[in-house]
Order: structure tokens, then sequence, then C-alpha cells
């Protein structure tokens, strides 16, 4: 057991270098993915097939002298719902040229629904400029919702230039058993949940350790798994009070070993100041809190006090923190009544955010910041994640367990976009969330409610469930779109579907951009004013009814309509209903209360119309 927790990487790259997996990778999910057919099996109108080769006879060529033109040449895959994709391609550019730093030359995967509407995808960074033959790649796991996958090379949005490509690949990893630590006891024993995708005898290898690193205890037990199955690690006993930190491995009878897992728990100590419970609610000294938060990368208090007086209990500023003098930013959040998540996502070798630090140690920086941050009185938790792709897994599970080794009082949390990756990231941090941000991007808002399922379910209310709300508009990161700001019913309905759908926390996303017409000259005041009046009239609704989101006690109620959600939320003999209409067409449901239900000022059975993402906010009583 001694080699067992050399930690094992997940980034393909990494296993066995990105040359030896184009070569390794059996079978190759794509038709012919070297191009000796010509193009053959790929969707390529445009493109050409040409002899300048990377290996073989032949390759994919495609010429654009016009950013206004976009193609892309693609082939669906045959996958299924769950499974890791490692994929690349060999490319070589002439005169490659992008509008932004996302243009260049590149290869894709991404997958739709049964629907056919897009859900997500993974897009490594493009080339640009003149290079000869060199590997891009990614890994990319496949959404539960997915029905569709495409394999794609392209230029992206925007580019100009000549790209060749050649020997793509794409391979799902074989699938290995999973462990998820759910949480520990005052006494040390920690509930943990294994899972498999086939019947098999599983070993789980524990070690514990103390706060000095020291293991007192080591077990190996096996289990026969169908599915899935919650075990329980006990404790040797007598274990004294302190700081502990369990370490757990899961094993098949024909996979390698996963990844380990890492959890840190108390006994005998006072519980941390802020915690998520057994339901996934946070607590903050000891009382549930409901985080009303947003993004702001301001610290005056003009813009602080606007915040606050909109309702919201909390503020994520990216430019904190590096930024100087964090304890101001700190003091002035805290004279407004607003708790801070304090940003640390962007301390990672390699990210495109990445600070300026002397000799690359992100480690060391961290350590400084949680050090000299972790005792103020209005930190809820540690920002340790925006959106980094798989590549990053390893850095960002290191990242979690030194934070908590520093810092046992709050809680770390991270944010995703791509909600296959949900169950990889259960054990990198306490909390967990996803933006759908599907206002200007899909035709409908139902995105909302898809990644609030994923994500609660993921959390397996061991976990924070939180989603983030959008409130910008995607003409802010690209100025080739039609502007389409979220209006206050846009808004309203994203935060019901987020609350009936189960999230035990809301972010807006973001204040920052509210204001990025500046950039141009034409930002007007009056427009920022009566935006800010629809996302604090949301913001002031929520932060009035938190008390019901706080009980744990809400059913959610299956109307003659299913597309339209609803949930009940239960405080004593009163209880809070919403409803949502995500579509952009009216829609109608017939809702029945439960047995002794009724509506304060109306019967048992409900019966709505509702505008075009239009809401309801009922009250009931028994």
């Amino acid at each position: 057991m001694r080699g067992m927790y050399q930690r094992v990487v997940l980034g393909c790259c990494a296993l066995w270098g990105a040359s030896a997996l184009a070569q390794s990778c059996q079978p190759n999910l794509l038709a012919n993915p070297g191009f000796e057919q010509g193009l053959g099996g790929w969707r390529a109108q445009g493109a050409q097939a040409d002899g300048d080769t990377h290996s073989g006879n032949g390759s994919l060529r495609y010429d654009n002298a016009d950013a206004a033109q976009y193609r892309t040449f693609n082939q669906a895959l045959q996958v299924a719902p769950g499974q890791t994709i490692d994929f690349g391609v060999w490319l070589k550019t002439r005169g490659v040229r992008g509008q932004s730093r996302d243009g260049g030359a590149g290869v894709y995967l991404q997958s739709f629904d049964a629907q056919g509407r897009f859900l997500e995808g993974s897009y490594p960074a493009g080339v640009t400029g003149d290079s000869g033959w060199r590997q891009v790649n990614a890994s990319y796991t496949v959404p539960p919702q997915a029905a569709r996958i495409t394999f794609g090379v392209y230029l992206r949005k925007g580019s100009t230039g000549t790209a060749w490509f050649d020997d793509a690949y794409a391979c799902a990893r074989a699938s290995m058993p999973a462990l998820y630590q759910l949480g520990a006891s005052a006494q040390g024993k920690v509930d943990t949940l294994v899972v498999t995708s086939q019947p098999q005898l599983l070993q789980v290898d524990s070690e514990l350790l103390n706060a000095e690193g020291q293991v007192v205890h080591r077990s190996r037990d096996r289990y026969q798994v169908e599915g899935q199955r919650r075990i329980e690690y006990q404790p040797p006993t007598g274990l004294a009070q302190g700081e502990y930190r369990l370490r757990q491995q899961v094993t098949g009878q024909q996979s390698r070993p996963a990844p380990d897992s890492e959890l840190s728990f108390r006994v005998g100590q006072p519980a941390a100041k802020v915690a998520i419970d057994s339901e996934g609610f946070t607590l903050r000294d000891g009382q549930r809190l409901f985080p009303l938060g947003i993004y702001a990368n301001v610290a005056t208090d003009e813009h602080l006090a606007r915040i606050a007086s909109a309702g919201f209990n909390t503020v994520l500023n990216y430019d904190y923190g590096e930024k100087k003098d964090p304890y101001a930013f700190f003091r002035n959040a805290r004279q407004r009544g607003l708790l801070v998540i304090y940003s640390v996502k962007d301390q990672y070798r390699g990210s495109r955010f990445a600070p300026a630090v002397r000799g690359g140690d992100y480690a060391a920086m961290t350590a400084w910041y949680v050090q000299r941050l972790r005792s103020q009185p209005n930190l809820l938790a540690w920002y340790i994640n925006d959106e980094l792709g798989p590549e990053y897994l390893d850095k960002i599970e290191e990242k979690n367990l030194q934070i908590k080794r520093l810092d046992g009082d709050h809680p770390t949390f991270q944010v995703l976009n791509k909600t296959g990756e949900l169950d990889a990231h259960f054990n990198s941090s306490d909390i967990l969330a996803t933006d759908p941000y599907p206002v200007g991007n899909d035709s409908d808002l139902t995105r909302t409610t898809r990644y609030t399922e994923l994500t609660v379910q993921a959390a397996r209310q061991a976990r924070g469930a939180w989603v983030v709300m959008q409130i910008m508009d995607h003409a802010a990161y690209d100025a080739r779109r039609k502007p389409h700001p979220p209006s206050e019913a846009e808004i309203r309905n994203q935060a019901w579907q987020a609350l009936i759908g189960g999230a035990k926390g809301l972010l807006f996303y973001s204040y920052t951009d509210l204001f990025y017409k500046r950039k141009t000259g034409r930002f007007d005041q009056r427009e920022f004013d009566a935006t800010w009046r629809g996302v604090a009239a949301v913001s002031q609704q929520i932060a009035a009814f938190t008390p019901y989101l706080l009980t744990g006690k809400s059913t959610p109620l299956a109307g003659s309509n299913p597309q339209m959600p609803a949930r009940m939320f239960v405080l004593g003999d009163r209880a809070l209903l919403l409803v949502a209409n995500p579509y952009y067409r009216e829609g109608s449901t017939r809702l029945r209360l439960p047995a002794g239900w009724r509506q304060q000022e109306g019967g048992t059975e409900i019966q709505l119309a509702l505008p075009a993402v239009g809401t309801a906010t009922l009250w009931l009583q028994r």
C-alpha cells in the first residue's frame, strides 16, 4: 500500500504522452481518420483532399480568405453518456490569423440532446500563424443527456488562412470504478460511495493521517458491488482529538486503480465556522444560510452599497486574490453586510489568467493568501476553479487539499461549464456549481433546469449544489453577437428553475459586465439603471423567502404540463410554490396540491397560464 497514493493523473497526455496516445488509440472511433480515402466519412463541404500529410497519403485541407465565413468538417461518434473520450488531430497551418486570442485552427468534440439542442463541448486552443505538423488534443466526458456527439476540425470563427488536418483520433477510455467520500461523523466514521459500471469485486484501501501527516491507521476491504454501494470507514478506537485526513482508493478486478481521494475532518473539536451539512445546505456558525451572491470586480463603497441594497448577501471578486490590500476589500464588504467568496482560481501554472509569480510557485502564493485571510470574519468560501478543463483536475484536487490543510473552517467552491465533468470533480471541492447561461444562446431557457438537476445529482447531498445565473449579455464577450441583455423575466425564470431543481445557493454573473459598453463609449446610465432594477427585484424577492428555502422540506409537483417545473417549499403551516415556464411561448399547467394543502385564496387545484418565460409565486396553507 505504500505507493498506492501516487496520484493518478487523468489528463490523457500525462498518462501516455500525446503522440503515444494517438498511436495507441484503439479502437479509433472515427471513420477514415487519416483521410486515406479522401474525404469519405466526413461532412466536408468546402474542404479538399490534399497530399501534404503528417503520415500516409492524404490529409484534409481548408483555405479561407473570408473572416465572416465559418465552416466545420465533422462526423458523428457512437459513444454513450458518461464515457470519457480522448481526442485530437495533427494539423499544420499557413498564414492563419484569428480575430481574437480564441482564433486559429483546431479540433473539437461537442454534444447535442435528443431534440438536437446543443449541450456543451471541448475546444482546445487553436493554432495560428505558420506552423509545421503539431498535435492538438483534449479529453471530454459525454454528459448524461447527450444523444449525439460530433468530432470536428475547423478554423475557428473569424479565422482566415490555410490549415491541413491529418491522423485524427477519438477513443473511449476504459471504465473504472469511482469512489465518492460523502462525509465524516464527529467520531471519525466516514461514509463513502463506490460505483462501478459492471458487477465486480472492488478493493478499497484507506489510510488515516493526522495533522502532522503521519499515517495512524490503514485498512484494506473488499466489497462485491453491483452499480453502487455505500460503505463506512471505521477509525481505530480511542482516536485522539484533532484534525485528520482520510485517503481512499478503489481498485477493480480488471482495471488500474482509480484516482485517490482525500477527506479532511475533525474529531472532538469545534465545528467549522462554515460548512456543508448532510442535506447540502451551507452552515455558518451552525446556522443555515442561503448564499445569494454576485460576481463583481469592484471594491468601492458605491458599488458594494448598491449590491447590498439589492438583497445580495455575498460577493465574489475576480480581482482578489492578487490585488493589493485584500483586507480593505473584506472590511468594505463587511461594513455592507456582505460575505466574501475569495478567488484563488487563477493561481495555476498554465492558466491563461495566471498572475506572474516568482519561480512559478502558485502553491506558495495560495498559501500566502489563505494563511493571512482565513481569519476574516466575513469569509464564506475559497473559489478554486472557474471552468478549467479536465487537464487541470489533478491541480484542482491539490489546491483543494492544500487549502483544507491550511484552513479547516471554510469550504472550497468551484464552477464547471461541462456537466459531464461533475462526478470527476466531486472529491475536489466542498461546493459544486454550474453556469448554464442560456439567454442569447438557446431557443429556450431549459438548460438551467438540466444543469441544476445534474449538479444536484452530482452533489449527492454531501456537497453544496449551487447554480450561476446569467445577468450578462454574451455580446460583452463577443462583439459579433447581437446584443441580448437578460430581461428581468429571463433572470427570474432562471432563478426559479434553479430553486425548483434543488439549488442550495445562487450566484449572479456578473455585475461588472453590466458596464461592458464603457469600453466602446456606448454606456448608457439609464439603460444600466433599468437593468439593475430588474436584477435587484429578483434578488430581493429571493431574499424575502429564503426562510422557506432553508427548511429542507420541499416537494416537486408534477403538473399536467411536464415542461413547466414546479416545487413547493414548506415552513410550518405555510408553503411557497414556485412555477416556471422556460419557453419563449405561452404555457399552461394544472397543479393538484398534496393532501391538506390549499391556496390562501382558493382550492386544492391550481390552473396557471404563464406568458413566455413567465413565472408564478404562490402562497399555500394547510
